[in-house]
């Protein structure tokens, strides 16, 4: 694909397209971009990453210009992707010491846990209210001890997700 039917792909100038090639951004197979390969180095970086890159520059291949092949990766390429990996993880280190992510099985654990709590209250409400709805007639009265009875469970779960 072209530099200006990438640009019109991806929705940016063909200026800005220019400048990532300019700045070795761009995985190119001869003077056409490899849409997919480029695809993938793009969307791993934020756009702010994308503002000034930093060059990438292929050391010249014995043989000529002839293009690599479609199944081998340049080493060019293996760089760019050690770099865009290298930076999403240091990215998640960060963000780890900053507090912002945390751990998703002590999530999945804690959850789960309340789920287990909310369920047991509710398979409990029958034995705790079951004499008490038997004895009453009124049907507002019965609606009204349910509807507290779920609320004071669905409160007690809000309370232990929140401490």
């Amino acid at each position: 694909m072209t530099k200006t039917e990438y640009a019109r792909y991806r929705g940016v100038s063909q200026p800005y397209v220019s400048k990532l090639a300019r700045n070795g951004v761009l995985v190119m197979r001869g003077d056409k971009i490899d849409v997919v390969a480029t695809d993938k180095v793009l969307d791993d970086k934020p756009v702010e990453e994308l503002e000034e890159p930093q060059p990438i520059r292929t050391a010249p291949r014995a043989g000529g210009d002839a293009p690599p092949s479609q199944n081998r990766t340049s080493y060019a390429e293996a760089r760019t992707i050690k770099m865009v990996f290298d930076a999403k993880l240091a990215r998640l280190q960060f963000e780890t010491k900053q507090g912002k992510l945390i751990d998703a099985e002590a999530v999945r654990l804690r959850i789960s846990e309340h789920v287990r709590m909310l369920r047991d209250g509710l398979l409990g409400l029958p034995d705790r209210l079951s004499s008490t709805l038997a004895a009453e007639s009124d049907p507002r009265k019965v609606h009204v001890m349910l509807k507290a009875e779920i609320a004071r469970e669905l409160e007690a779960l809000a309370n232990a997700i929140g401490a």
